[in-house]
Parts: structure tokens; sequence; C-alpha cells
């Protein structure tokens, strides 16, 4: 087998084995029904899984062809737990306490999988346009968070602590969250008229 085989494979296989660390961990589990996930969990193995994770991300950077097809196997993996998500009412994944966690696990991967095969694309010859949408991606998924921050913040400091009943301030940062989405679309089309124009006149 030959170094560049081996270098597209190794990420695979890192990925691989993450996985089935979780699965022996017991963070992803098929038939639970209490809502909540078991908490006999192995949390070890759980940071072995990301380690190994990392290490896979890492080691594909350096080869366009091992981003790509580390990328696809993120979003083929992201497919399968979104439809678990969907479709099996027992399925969990609970890295800690929260079942909120499985959420965030599929935006991680969409984020990673579109980075990875955004890039690798672009230095494949696809096009530096490919990039830029890794870039918007990117920031408007931390301007969300932020904004999704500033509105829990906001909310628990004001409406939550005057008030005796239940805290909506998660709700408050959705809110604020979802305004940030708009806003970011109109930043992504400004800067591509900008750009556009620049090349146009260039």
């Amino acid at each position: 087998m030959s170094g560049h085989a081996r270098r597209r494979i190794a990420p695979l296989a890192c990925l691989l084995a993450a996985v089935g660390l979780l699965f022996a961990g017991r963070f992803v589990q098929f038939d639970d029904v209490s809502g909540f996930g078991s908490e006999r969990w192995i949390f070890p193995l759980g940071i072995l899984a990301l380690i190994l994770a990392v290490v896979a991300v890492v080691i594909a950077w350096a080869d366009p062809r091992a981003r790509l097809w580390l990328g696809i196997a993120l979003a083929i993996l992201l497919a399968l737990l979104v439809w678990q998500h969907a479709a099996n009412d027992g399925f969990r994944f609970i890295w800690t306490s929260d079942e909120g966690e499985l959420a965030e696990l599929e935006v991680v991967l969409a984020l990673v999988a579109v980075v990875l095969m955004t890039t690798a694309g672009a230095a494949l010859g696809g096009g530096r346009w490919l990039v830029r949408v890794a870039a918007y991606l990117c920031g408007s998924v931390a301007l969300v968070f932020v904004a999704f921050l500033a509105g829990l913040t906001y909310y628990d400091a004001t409406a939550c602590k005057s008030s005796d009943g239940d805290c909506l301030a998660p709700l408050g940062g959705m809110v604020w969250g979802l305004v940030a989405i708009p806003v970011c679309l109109v930043a992504i089309v400004v800067i591509e008229v900008v750009l556009w124009r620049r090349t146009k006149s260039g």
C-alpha cells in the first residue's frame, strides 16, 4: 500500500475507532426510553474517542483527497444520526447528562464535514469560492452561537432574576440566535456583491 493510500485510510480508521469507542462507552444507545440516556457511560473511552476524532482531522488535513474522504464519511455519519434521531425514540447520544448534546453533535459534524469537503474541493481545483463557503458557515455558526449566549445572559440577568416562575432565558437566547441568521445572510450577500464588483472592475 502506498504512502498516499495509508494517509487517506488512516483518518477513516481513526474515525471508525472513535465511533466504536463511543458505542463501547455507552455514549450511544438505541433502546433508551427514559429520555435521559443511561448513566453507565465510561467517560475515559469518550475522551479517547474525542482524541481519535481530532487525530483523524489532523491527519487528513495535509492531503486534500483524505480531507474529502473524511468529510464524506462524516456526512454519512451525520445522515445516520439524523435518521436515528428522527425515527427511533430510544436513540440517545449523551456526553454528560444533556439530551441536547445529540443536536450539538450533529451541528459539529455538519460543520466539520462541510469545512473538510469545501476546502478539499478548492485544493483539488474546485475554485476559491468553496473556501468562502466554509468561512461563511463557520462565521455564521459562531455569530448565531454568540447571539444565543448574549440573549441567554441578558434574559437571565433581567427577566429571570425578577421572576418567580419558570425562567425562559433559553427561549430568549434562541430568539436572538434566530435573528442572527438573516443578519448573517445579508452580510454574506453584501460580501459577495463587493467581491463580484471588484472582480468585474479588475
